[in-house]
């Protein structure tokens, strides 16, 4: 690992603002059972969480200033992309499609949350499809 990389961290690091930003914790923790790493309150306002999800860090902030909330589309690569998308639904996401097999190589179904960001749950089904060169 780099020393300029935080350890436990990879180099593209996703961060939500979102309005609520415990809410959405509260989200990420029953849809997708993240642990919370840290989390940095000013006045009872969220100013900075990091969370690890399904083995990769996530950032959290809510909006202030020009700093905007901010809408993220993410592909995440599960063992069992159903489950995942059930538990997702259950704690409040809304179903885009249902997981689905692709003919590029994964199965996959999409949701929505409340705070308008998109999750691709997949998983690969032919890794000679999914393969990078």
């Amino acid at each position: 690992m780099s020393s300029y990389i935080p350890k436990g961290f990879q180099a593209i690091t996703p961060y939500f603002m979102v309005h609520d930003a415990d809410a959405f914790l509260d989200f990420l923790c029953a849809a997708f059972g993240a642990e919370e790493i840290s989390a940095h309150r000013e006045e009872d306002r969220l100013v900075h969480a990091e969370l690890r999800v399904f083995g990769s860090v996530i950032e959290v902030g809510q909006p202030k200033g020009e700093f905007t909330a901010t809408r993220v589309n993410l592909h995440v690569y599960v063992a069992q992309p159903e489950d995942v998308v059930d538990q997702a639904l259950r704690a409040g996401a809304t179903l885009l499609y249902p997981v689905t097999e692709h003919e590029y190589g994964e199965k996959s179904g999409g949701i929505a949350d409340a705070f308008g960001n998109q999750w691709y749950i997949a998983c690969v089904t032919d890794h000679h499809k999914r393969s990078i060169s």
